[in-house]
């Protein structure tokens, strides 16, 4: 086909190494068309790589978002807000609790919105929200001094009693008192650094946690201490040992809760 050939001289500027190429003679006499022709394969090829890798993008994504579809059809999005709304709610009662005892609320947002405009790719935000607040909550109610410190029978309660030293005339009773025997556990019912540990007047040998700068406890009439002021305590840490020391009138823990300064009712703090 191109058996007539023509010799091609290159000449190097500095005459030297000048090269010879023999080329078709008709590919020279039609490079235009042949020129055309391999622009033409080219350009088809490069059409027909671009065809195939949009194809494949094309049923990567409809893959993507048949499997997005389905797992859309498998959530009840009535159900997950619904969730949500519980949990919203939840979280408002215990900013009422937070605030009952001394501590600040949670700033919450409705992060759910309205209902039509709920959608499955809210949910990671969402989630990420409530965690957020969850951490936050967490860190609030490590603090709050709840539940018992001992595991005795309450034998007086806070408020106005008969004098047990005298029987006939009353007083307030800053706190509750818990009957026990002598040299059982005593627990801090609330994380927070020792204020006080020693002797303190009519409370015989005594502990006093600070929660934070609202809210103190206090424990009394105590057999032993197990912990030094100004150390750091978790809580149900024992503070120290039931016992019979100070004004009393028999083994039992006489236990306070203080909320800026003033003696509070510690039962509202015993159960949540």
């Amino acid at each position: 086909m191109f058996k007539q050939k023509t010799s091609v001289l290159f000449v190097n500027t500095d005459g030297k190494d000048n090269t010879v190429l023999q080329v078709p003679t008709k590919v020279l006499l039609n490079w235009k068309k042949y020129f055309i022709i391999l622009n033409s394969v080219i350009v088809l090829l490069i059409a027909i790589l671009g065809i195939f890798v949009y194809q494949k993008t094309s049923d990567h994504y409809q893959e993507k978002l048949v499997r997005a579809n389905k797992i859309r059809s498998m959530i009840d999005i009535k159900k997950v807000k619904s969730s949500f709304q519980s949990i919203d709610e939840s979280m408002k009662r215990i900013n009422v609790y937070l605030n009952q005892r001394g501590l600040n609320e949670m700033n919450l947002k409705n992060i759910g919105g309205a209902e039509e405009d709920f959608e499955v790719t809210d949910i990671n935000e969402i989630t990420e929200y409530y965690e957020h607040n969850l951490k936050q909550l967490e860190s609030k109610v490590k603090v709050i001094p709840m539940g018992l410190p001992h595991n005795g029978n309450i034998t007086s309660t806070f408020g106005y009693r008969h004098n047990p030293f005298t029987g006939y005339s009353t007083e307030k009773h800053s706190g509750i008192d818990f009957k026990g025997e002598i040299g059982e556990s005593i627990y801090s019912t609330g994380e927070g650094e020792v204020e006080f540990a020693g002797v303190r007047g009519g409370y015989g040998n005594c502990v006093i946690v600070k929660h934070n700068d609202r809210l103190k406890t206090l424990y009394a009439h105590m057999n032993s201490i197990s912990v030094v002021q100004g150390q750091k305590i978790k809580v149900r840490q024992q503070v120290g040992t039931l016992g019979n020391t100070g004004r009393s009138t028999g083994p039992h823990l006489h236990y306070e809760v203080i909320l800026d300064e003033v003696k509070v009712n510690p039962q509202q703090f015993l159960n949540f």
